[in-house]
Order: structure tokens, then C-alpha cells, then sequence
């Protein structure tokens, strides 16, 4: 058996080596900086949370997908976070009118990773995501300030092809509601609204015994898909049947929000869905997702949800998205914003070198160049191999090992410290050029 057999991360999850994980810091450190000039501060929620508390704020689908422990000591019943937006009403809920202003608007920011149990074969169980969150503004103005948000965030880290679809969680639902069908019946109807399949609305109507008007109403919500000046047209198709909900207002009043403010451009990227029902089941108005060409699921998820600081205890109006990293990064392959990572200073230690003198010379060089505000850390020279022949011949190959080690980790100089032939240390400086590296003089006193 392979000695690597059952050496694979789980179902879902991936690593991240060094020049993806750079990448993915600097990505969330942009997005941050990006919410942080928007006013909104901040915070972090825990690992591990009370599956009575978490499950409050899931349907009841999402709330079987959680991956669920009995915590040892207490007994309870505990989850991975599965999703942050329960865990940041739960927070404000407990907070509120003591370390947070009851009678404020508050926005936070956050940087977390959920886990979910997948339901399909290719679907991740880890999500990285950084999100926002707008808790104590019901005004259209709140929804308008999210949306234009995404789009800078998205535009800064260099992103130019997405396109921001806007729905309403109550028009098509309510739509739905009016008709009084089966659950079974609901989820058929919205299974075919999911696919845009108007001749299977029809269809399913027809089995739980809608047809005319009414049928001809919810199939037409397939067609309602594309931009913002078909709202116009909607309020005509639909009438009263949508006007019930309101929803058809609310997101005419956020794309006029977006059409008359200072983030006018967004609407050249906005598509409405009227007949959008997919998502947690949480969102109450304003529905939001990007996408990008060629990846397969939201880049942004998001939306109102009035409804959920209530069951914490808290009424209260909110809305907010999450940015999914890894389709991020697909979405921007190689346009996105270059690593900022400093260049490294390696201090290697020569075959016989690491002894405890050559330890502490190697330790206080790179100390020293820390201190000038470079990255720097000591290496241990690879084993030379047998093709080195010769005591020189290791040495000099163990240097241009070390020198390759330089390089990958991005270091573009290295201070080498060898045997002085007199029993003991000097130290070589290279530094990398376009030409390859060039070797500075060497010197025996400490930097």
C-alpha cells in the first residue's frame, strides 16, 4: 500500500499552500479595508455554537446539513457555524442596550469559515467568506448602500465581469402562497421557477388544480428576467396578484436608489429576477447575487431579513451578503490584485555550520534584519546529495540548494554562513538579480 493512501483532506475541503494562502490574505485584508471605509467595524463569532441557538435562526434543510457533536463535560448539543448571520443576531441580540447602542444602527464586518454538510458530490463542506452585516435600517436606502458596497468591494480587487442579480423574497412566495397548495405543491412550483421551466409551472399548476389567470400569472414569472426597466413592465403583467406583497416597490425603490445616487454605474451590471424563491429561507425583501463568467455559484449571496433579530428576542430590521473566497478567486484567476508580500532575507547555515555558535550568529543576523523592517528567518542547509563528490562539492551544492529555497520562498537575499578555513564562521551576502545571483564580498563581522 501506498504510504500516502487516506493522506487526503475530507470530502469538500482543500489546503491552501503558501502562495494560495498569501493570496487569499491579501484578498481578505482588501475586502476588509474596503467595508472599513464604509463604517462598518469588526467582529468575530465562534467556532462552535449551541445548536438550539444556531438552528433558531436555519430552516429546517439548513439546519440538518449542520455537522453536530455532544460537547464533552456539559452533554449539550453543540454545531460547527454553518452560517454567520444567526450568530451576529444572536450577538446583537444579547448585546443590545448594554455594550451595544439599542437605539443605533449598527454595522459590522467578518472574516469566518462555515462548514456544511454538502448535498451533491462536487459541493465544498468548508465556505471561506468575508460578509457584512446593516442591523436597525428598514429604508430601501440600507438595501442600496449593500449593493453598491459589493460592487466596489468586488472592483477594487480588480473584478470587472460580474453581474449583480437583484430579487424580492416576497414576490414570487407570496404569489406562490396565495394559491394555497400542497408543500409538495410549493416546492414542485419553485423547483420550476428555479429553472426558468414556464411549460413546467404550468404544468404543476395544472396537477393541484390552478389554471387560467392565475396559472398564466406565476408561469410569467419565468419570463421576468433581465434588466432594471422591466420592473415597468412587471407592475403591468403582474398587477394585483404582486402588489399584494409590496415586493415589486421595495426593489423598484433600490434600483431607483442606485439609478439616482453615486454608484449610478452599478445598474449597467444589474439583472432583476422576479422569479427568483432558491436561498435561506430567512430573507424577507431585497435579494442579492453576483456572479462571473464560468463559475458555477454566487460569488455574493445576500439580502434583507427583517425577520430574523426576532427570533433571538430583538426585532429588528437588517441586511447584509457574504463574498464566497474560493469563487472569488476563480472569478478573478490571474487579473486579481498582486500579493503585496515583502521579500525575504534567508540566513543559511553551511553543512557543519549548526552548531550552537553558528545557530546564534545565524539568529542574530536575522534578528537584525527584522529589525531594518525585512522578513528574515534561518534555514538549514538541505542534505547534499552523493552527487556532491566532495567536501567543497557539498558545500557549494548545499548553496545553491539553499539559494532555491531562497527563491521559492520568494527571498531575494541570503547570507550564507560557511567555514572560514581557520576554524571558524564567515558570511557570504547574495542577493537576486534578473540575472540570477550575484555574491557580495564575503564579511566576518557581526551586522
Amino acid at each position: 500500500m501506498d504510504s500516502h493512501d487516506g493522506l487526503v483532506a475530507p470530502r469538500g475541503a482543500r489546503d491552501l499552500l503558501p502562495p494560495a494562502c498569501r493570496r487569499r490574505r491579501e484578498l481578505v485584508r482588501a475586502l476588509v479595508d474596503t467595508f472599513e471605509r464604509w463604517g462598518y467595524e469588526p467582529v468575530a463569532t465562534p467556532l462552535v455554537e449551541s445548536f438550539e441557538t444556531l438552528g433558531r435562526g436555519l430552516s429546517e434543510a439548513d439546519r440538518a446539513r449542520c455537522v453536530r457533536f455532544i460537547e464533552a463535560g456539559s452533554g449539550e448539543l453543540v454545531a460547527l457555524r454553518s452560517d454567520v448571520t444567526p450568530q451576529i443576531a444572536r450577538m446583537i441580540a444579547r448585546r443590545l442596550g448594554g455594550e451595544l447602542a439599542a437605539d443605533a444602527v449598527h454595522r459590522f464586518c467578518y472574516a469566518a469559515d462555515v462548514v456544511r454538510q454538502p448535498t451533491a458530490e462536487r459541493e465544498q463542506t468548508e465556505h471561506h467568506q468575508v460578509g457584512v452585516e446593516l442591523v436597525g435600517d428598514a429604508d430601501p436606502a440600507a438595501d442600496v448602500e449593500l449593493v453598491a458596497l459589493a460592487d466596489e468591494a468586488l472592483r477594487t480587487l480588480g473584478l470587472v465581469t460580474h453581474r449583480i442579480d437583484l430579487a424580492h423574497g416576497r414576490i414570487a412566495n407570496a404569489m406562490v402562497e396565495a394559491l394555497e397548495l400542497t408543500r409538495d405543491g410549493v416546492a414542485a412550483v419553485h423547483g420550476r421557477l428555479a429553472r426558468k421551466d414556464r411549460s413546467g409551472v404550468i404544468a404543476v399548476l395544472a396537477e393541484h388544480g390552478v389554471v387560467g389567470p392565475r396559472a398564466d400569472a406565476i408561469a410569467t414569472l419565468c419570463d421576468l428576467y433581465g434588466p432594471p426597466t422591466l420592473l415597468r413592465r412587471a407592475v403591468a403583467v403582474l398587477g394585483q396578484a404582486a402588489d399584494r406583497s409590496h415586493g415589486l416597490a421595495e426593489l423598484q425603490a433600490v434600483v431607483e436608489g442606485l439609478a439616482n445616487g453615486p454608484h449610478a454605474d452599478v445598474c449597467s451590471r444589474i439583472t432583476v429576477d422576479l422569479g427568483e424563491v432558491r436561498g435561506f429561507d430567512y430573507y424577507t425583501g431585497l435579494r442579492v447575487r453576483v456572479w462571473a463568467p464560468g463559475i458555477h455559484r454566487p460569488i455574493v449571496r445576500g439580502g434583507r431579513y427583517d425577520h430574523l433579530l426576532a427570533r433571538y428576542g430583538e426585532p429588528r430590521p437588517a441586511t447584509g451578503f457574504a463574498i464566497d473566497l474560493d469563487a472569488l478567486e476563480a472569478a478573478l484567476g490571474d487579473t486579481g490584485r498582486e500579493s503585496t508580500q515583502r521579500a525575504g532575507h534567508i540566513v543559511g547555515l553551511a553543512p557543519g555550520c549548526a552548531d550552537a555558535e553558528g545557530r546564534r550568529r545565524a539568529a542574530a543576523l536575522a534578528a537584525a534584519r527584522r529589525e531594518a523592517g525585512e522578513r528574515a528567518w534561518v534555514q538549514i542547509a538541505p542534505i547534499a546529495g552523493p552527487e556532491a563528490g566532495s567536501a567543497a562539492g557539498a558545500a557549494e551544492l548545499a548553496l545553491a540548494r539553499a539559494r532555491s529555497v531562497a527563491e521559492a520562498a520568494d527571498a531575494d537575499a541570503l547570507s550564507w554562513i560557511e567555514p572560514d578555513g581557520q576554524g571558524g564562521l564567515r558570511v557570504v551576502h547574495s542577493t537576486r538579480t534578473a540575472a540570477g545571483w550575484r555574491t557580495i564580498a564575503p564579511e566576518s563581522e557581526e551586522p
